[in-house]
């Protein structure tokens, strides 16, 4: 709903959910570890996520993301997605286009993209800025699974965008 949010776990993956958000989470079968996140489909909305020593797939309306153990931050709309590998690799896909696809390599926030549904071939993926998510809400998220963050800012070095709580 409006000006909500949840923070939640699934085993080892952390998520913050935004408001009026919509997700789908697909677990690995039974036999399997019953907690093992293998796919999050983000039908509209905005999602921060830390996942480490497992592969997943991430489906918005315009975009297949392969994550490979890595914090990133997701906004799905019907036309357009915006997707920040925040550290890790991810490799990103257009929907509706086959040939705008890449792999992104990041030690922190290094190449945030938007993902859109109706551009020129070959220009689904453009640049984009660091926008609505920070590197404290990494940090809580992380220490949610029992871990830090790969990088480290020191005391009140920190300019990104902060959010009010």
């Amino acid at each position: 709903g409006k000006a909500s949010e949840i923070v939640f776990c699934i085993g080892k993956c952390a998520m913050i959910l935004r408001a009026e958000s919509t997700l789908v989470v697909s677990e690995t079968p039974p036999q399997d570890d019953p907690f093992l996140v293998r796919a999050l489909r983000v039908v509209q909305g905005a999602i921060l996520t830390v996942t480490r020593d497992v592969a997943v797939a991430l489906e918005t309306p315009t975009s297949h993301v392969g994550i490979r153990g890595t914090g990133f931050y997701t906004e799905a709309r019907p036309d357009e997605t915006y997707f920040c590998t925040c550290y890790g690799v991810t490799d990103v896909a257009s929907v509706s286009d086959p040939r705008a696809r890449e792999t992104i390599h990041a030690t922190h926030h290094d190449r945030p993209v938007y993902i859109l549904r109706d551009a020129r071939d070959g220009r689904n993926i453009r640049n984009a800025p660091f926008i609505n998510h920070t590197d404290q809400e990494l940090a809580i998220i992380e220490e949610l699974v029992g871990r830090e963050p790969p990088f480290v800012f020191p005391k009140d070095s920190y300019s990104g965008p902060r959010r009010d709580y």
